[in-house]
């Protein structure tokens, strides 16, 4: 099951270091936690907002990975981030960023012109405002990005010391090139055939499980309540007359009393505890169901959709080969043409 909750990704967000390696692995929990997109994208939001400003754009690069590396799996995270970006830019403009951090903030604006990561409107609005903003930057302007590599501009940049403070910044800007590069072999290789679920999705968030969230589920009900044997023989064993109102009419001294109170009480927790157990069990049975649903249901809408990506190739290649019936049929029809001999 996932571990997400809003707090535990505020926390990771505030913990979040200046260094590719930790962007990354907060970027693959946030695309393994997809499903609660909306919350991720909104606790983003707001720690964006309320963050130092020398940690802004380390913000900015973990939404562009984990709206470049969730591309392949669903639009979630792009819709998502796409409906803040104006706002987060507006926001961003009236910060006092030196020109390094303004020059990082167009070169990401320009990948995702390239790369057409969000909605054409949207990535209209966010280069107008950071170049209205930052006009009487020459660093700023959008349309002149500099396609200088980051690790160029380091050689040609400040002192040793100068090199050294930004030595963590400049790590996390070689994870745009190591994205955009990804990006670009994907693109060159080729077409690879991905489907994405139109409908259903886990418990409220409008998104399938993930095969192992539903293995995992299902292992985890195999240690449930009904399956304790244990507790269920310990149940059995209870003595008759901890049920039974008639046996204390039998009782001839309050030490025979005592001693059934105390099994009593004791009978009385071990069912209190044991219902307490089924009733989370049947909780998470119910789950483990509308998962299970959905997840076949997502699957029936990816194997129509697959069905119906197979019955437009196998008309394309039908049309191939009626072309290639004609031409065979033309090239036969064609007159021989006499060979002209050498020998005059």
């Amino acid at each position: 099951m996932s571990d997400y909750t809003e707090a535990i990704f505020e926390r990771k967000l505030i913990d979040l270091r200046d260094s590719q390696k930790e962007i990354q692995s907060l970027s693959q929990y946030c695309v393994h936690n997809r499903q609660h997109c909306k919350s991720v994208v909104k606790v983003w939001y707001k720690n964006i907002k309320t963050t130092a400003v020398t940690r802004k754009l380390t913000a900015m690069y973990l939404a562009n990975d984990v709206v470049q590396n969730s591309k392949k799996r669903g639009p979630e995270y792009a819709q998502e981030f796409g409906m803040v970006m104006r706002k987060v830019f507006e926001h961003l403009a009236v910060m006092d960023f030196n020109d390094k951090t303004i020059m990082s903030l167009v070169r990401l604006i320009g990948i995702w012109q390239e790369r057409q990561i969000f909605d054409k409107k949207i990535l209209h609005e966010i280069s107008k405002i950071w170049d209205q903003k930052h006009k009487n930057s020459g660093a700023a302007k959008v349309p002149g990005l500099d396609s200088e590599s980051p690790k160029k501009r380091r050689e040609s940049s400040g002192s040793g010391t100068e090199r050294r403070k930004s030595r963590e910044i400049a790590e996390i800007e070689d994870l745009l090139d190591a994205s955009m590069q990804a990006s670009e072999t994907s693109d060159a290789q080729e077409e690879t055939l991905t489907l994405s679920p139109r409908q259903g999705g886990s418990p409220g968030s409008g998104d399938p499980p993930e095969p192992e969230e539903l293995i995992q589920a299902l292992q985890d009900l195999e240690n449930s309540a009904s399956s304790d044997a244990i507790v269920r023989e310990k149940i059995a064993k209870l003595p008759p007359e901890v049920s039974e109102v008639a046996r204390i009419e039998s009782l001839q001294s309050v030490a025979e009393a005592k001693v059934l109170n105390g099994q009593v009480e004791e009978a009385s927790t071990l069912l209190d505890d044991y219902n307490l157990r089924l009733q989370e069990e049947l909780k998470d049975r119910k789950k483990v169901g509308s998962m299970i649903s959905e997840f076949l249901s997502a699957q029936k809408d990816l194997l129509a959709q697959a069905e119906e990506r197979l019955e437009l190739y196998l008309d394309k290649l039908d049309k191939i080969h009626g072309v290639k019936d004609e031409l065979k049929s033309h090239i036969a029809a064609l007159p021989d043409i006499p060979v002209v001999s050498r020998n005059f």
